[in-house]
């Protein structure tokens, strides 16, 4: 089959960009299939992680972002020069590659639109990397002018119209998939995760607690902050490392210095299984999270993990009291509890650590993408059927 994945760019070292890859480097690998990918905002910016080179990309070189350095008017004009620019080059595209099955990982209406009004008419599916509720309504930006508000209504209002002309949309989750089922067929596959490729597990004697994540709205860090002020009053010899980036660095760092609990702010690093190996508890405050990627991670390095029961995705990949914690109604003290209990029993770190080991491995690539290639090959008949 000939398989077409559409997405911005894959300028940034982000979880979606590395799935993304890992997938089409799998299928294309696997020698069944021919794949693609189409992006349109990648430029001249090197790909953050390795591209097999068996896998073809094209670069429309229709870049969006740089209009907002312009007032609302002339952006109007210069976005629909844009966008006539982006279906030109799209359309040429999908004539001369032809495939048979397009993967859209976006929700920009218009890529949704010319994917369905395509005249080559391949299987559309669409893959989902957050939950539906906060695709839009996540960005605090869009809370903070009645315009902004009226237009997200729009892109959503838009987005759910051209959803339903796709065959099938791939959630992370049960909640999402639900949530989208009113609007198309649905299933759910996890995302493939990067596991410990040292060959090495934590001992879980360091008094280090390890939280990775970018630095937003989303991870909740302020009630990180609020937890680990309570755990520290009853272990100050204990330490908590963040690893990540993001537009509340500063704020972040500002805060962890008052606090002055032994708290380390660092930035990405490049080696995290290290820094896993390094630390004997995980742990995750997310507001929201479609999955987690960051938790099996920390998991096949043996590490127990403590998850506040966000929507949606860490229930389903912790099971509470097993292989980790999950915290329910954000409560901060409960959630301080549990890492307490941790810290004072190495025997049950070695007991929830041994058994997270065992649960990471339902994401490897050898279980998910069986998943992946079967949809195809049911999706492509079913096509060819009617």
């Amino acid at each position: 089959m000939k398989i077409v994945y559409i997405y911005p760019q894959f300028a940034h070292h982000a979880g979606t960009e590395r799935i993304l890859i890992d997938k089409m480097n799998y299928l294309v690998e696997s020698g069944n299939h021919e794949v693609a990918v189409l992006t349109y905002e990648q430029g001249k910016h090197p790909f953050a992680f390795p591209l097999s080179p068996k896998v073809k990309h094209v670069d429309l070189d229709v870049r969006f972002f740089p209009l907002f350095h312009y007032n609302r008017l002339i952006r109007f004009f210069k976005w629909k020069q844009k966008e006539r620019k982006l279906k030109i080059r799209f359309d040429a595209f999908m004539a001369e590659t032809a495939p048979d099955i397009v993967v859209a990982v976006t929700y920009y209406a218009e890529i949704l639109s010319l994917i369905t009004k395509c005249p080559q008419s391949p299987v559309r599916v669409l893959e989902s990397h957050i939950d539906r509720r906060y695709i839009l309504n996540n960005d605090p930006v869009n809370r903070k002018s009645l315009l902004r508000w009226i237009h997200m209504i729009y892109d959503m209002r838009t987005l759910l119209k051209n959803s339903r002309q796709f065959d099938v949309l791939v959630a992370l989750n049960r909640h999402d998939a639900n949530d989208w089922s009113k609007y198309l067929k649905s299933v759910v596959i996890p995302n493939v995760v990067h596991l410990n490729p040292t060959g090495n597990v934590s001992s879980l004697d360091s008094k280090r607690v390890i939280f990775v994540g970018r630095y937003m709205d989303q991870k909740g860090i302020p009630d990180l902050f609020k937890i680990w002020k309570l755990i520290y009053k009853r272990h100050p010899d204990w330490q908590i490392d963040l690893y990540g980036d993001g537009d509340l660095r500063d704020e972040i760092v500002s805060e962890a210095q008052k606090l002055q609990a032994n708290i380390y702010v660092h930035q990405p690093d490049s080696h995290i299984f290290e820094r896993y190996l390094e630390s004997s508890i995980f742990v995750l405050t997310s507001v929201y999270e479609p999955f987690g990627l960051v938790i099996p991670e920390a998991m096949s390095c043996g590490l127990p993990v403590v998850s506040f029961d966000c929507p949606s995705g860490p229930a389903e990949i912790i099971t509470d009291g097993v292989d980790g914690y999950l915290i329910s109604g954000r409560n901060v003290q409960a959630f301080a509890d549990k890492v307490c209990l941790l810290i004072e029993s190495y025997e049950l770190r070695k007991k929830i650590g041994k058994a997270a080991i065992t649960s990471s491995q339902r994401y490897t690539a050898d279980a998910v993408m069986p998943l992946w290639e079967d949809l195809f090959s049911r999706l492509y008949i079913q096509h060819q059927n009617r």
